[in-house]
This record gives structure tokens, C-alpha cells and sequence, in this order.
């Protein structure tokens, strides 16, 4: 039996047989705002603190002292794991920032090739089980087309599919005319959609499992709440 990389977020593992398929590729995917970038911390976090197992989170956004504050405000220790070498914080945001924008273009700084070539030679160095990219939607710039993209991603994912890593790719959902929105969805081997919604003047915020390969999983729309330690999904409500 395949074995499972548990996200040991609550209630989240229960609707997918225990945790994520090891060496798969899963999109969390949303709006601005619906808390994806803090599944995937929390991600790395406890795969590391609870199975011991390093993890590296890309960031083309959010600058590494961003994530390690946004993780203090939920008593998540990034700075401690990235210590003890079991966390490793990639901030491509920071050298983005720094350059123009035809810099950025020509050096290729978030392309899939300077990926590729960072995340083999971080897992080399470190062992590194867990992967969490955020966003995949800012690499859409680098490519003229959708078709491009879609290549590219595509031969992306089955780079990390043959590097054993299982790796959380994360996705704005109404990102407008950008070229790529969409295709993350084809090569991923699962889709977490997370919302939020409003029913009789009340705001929820939802996570729905939309696909995921190898896995019998609960596919209907379930509530969860952003609490002191993190995230809390309820797997017994359902939203209509």
C-alpha cells in the first residue's frame, strides 16, 4: 500500500484516507484571503515536527520573514526547524523584489528549469520528503502561451514525480486572463479547493477535496475554522 504524508492539520487527514499519497503532486487552490498559504505551512511544520521529516516551502510571493511571522501568530517555530535543518525557507520573492523586470525575465528566476535545478539539489543536500510551492501561478508569467505553460508544467511535475517528493503546489483561484489558470489542475494528482461562503448572513469558510488519485476520498464541502494553533476542518459538517 502506498504510504501517506499526514498533514496532522484536524480533521483535514480523515477526508483523504490519512494524508496525502507519498510522491504525489496536490493543488490547494482559492482565493486571495482562503487561508492556502497556511495549509502549506502547517504542512511542512508538522511533517517535520511530528515524522521528522525536512521540507523545504518556495516562496516567488511571501518573503521568508513574512512566513516565519505568519507562522509565529499560530505558535508554528519555523525559525527552530530551519535551525535544527529539518525546514528549509526558499525566498525567491526576496531576489524578484530586488531586480527589474527584465531581469527577472532573463535570468529566469522562478522558470521551472531554476526550480528543477534548486529542488534537486536541496533534496541531495537534505533528504527533503515534503515540498511546498507558493505560488505556481506567478511562474505564468514567464510563459508567452498556455500551451507553453502546460509543457512545461507538465514535464515539472514528472521531474517531482520521479523525485519521490510529495509536494503541495498552490494556486489563486480567479487570477483573470493569466495564461496558465486551469492547467495546474490537469497535472495534479489531487485538488483541494478552499472558499469561504455566506449562508443566512453567516460567513464560513469551506474546504472541499476535488479530486485525488489513489485515494477514497470524502468529496463533499465541509467548514473549517482558523483557530490559536492553525487550521480546523470539521469532517462531520457538511455545507450545502
Amino acid at each position: 500500500m502506498t504510504g501517506r504524508k499526514a498533514t496532522y492539520i484536524p480533521g483535514m487527514d480523515e477526508l483523504m484516507n490519512g494524508g496525502f499519497p507519498e510522491g504525489t503532486i496536490n493543488l490547494i487552490t482559492g482565493p486571495p484571503g482562503s487561508a492556502k498559504s497556511l495549509f502549506g505551512i502547517e504542512y511542512i511544520h508538522n511533517g517535520a515536527r511530528f515524522d521528522n521529516e525536512p521540507g523545504m516551502l518556495i516562496s516567488l510571493e511571501e518573503s521568508r520573514d513574512s512566513m516565519i511571522r505568519a507562522a509565529r501568530s499560530f505558535d508554528l517555530d519555523l525559525r527552530s526547524l530551519e535551525k535544527e535543518d529539518r525546514i528549509y525557507l526558499i525566498d525567491l520573492g526576496r531576489m524578484r523584489v530586488e531586480c527589474s523586470a527584465s531581469e527577472e525575465l532573463e535570468w529566469g528566476l522562478a522558470s521551472f528549469d531554476t526550480l528543477k535545478n534548486l529542488i534537486q539539489n536541496q533534496i541531495t543536500l537534505s533528504g527533503a520528503k515534503r515540498l511546498v510551492l507558493d505560488s505556481v501561478t506567478a511562474m505564468a508569467i514567464y510563459y508567452s502561451s498556455s500551451e507553453l505553460f502546460r509543457r512545461e508544467l507538465l514535464k515539472f511535475s514528472r521531474f517531482l514525480r520521479d523525485a519521490g517528493i510529495t509536494t503541495i503546489l498552490i494556486s489563486e483561484a480567479d487570477i483573470g486572463a493569466c495564461p496558465g489558470y486551469g492547467i495546474e489542475g490537469f497535472v495534479a494528482d489531487s485538488m483541494i479547493e478552499m472558499d469561504y461562503m455566506v449562508t443566512a448572513g453567516e460567513y464560513h469558510r469551506t474546504l472541499t477535496v476535488r479530486k485525488m488519485r489513489f485515494t477514497k476520498h470524502d468529496p463533499l464541502k465541509h467548514p473549517f475554522l482558523i483557530m490559536e494553533n492553525g487550521i480546523e476542518v470539521s469532517p462531520d459538517e457538511v455545507m450545502d
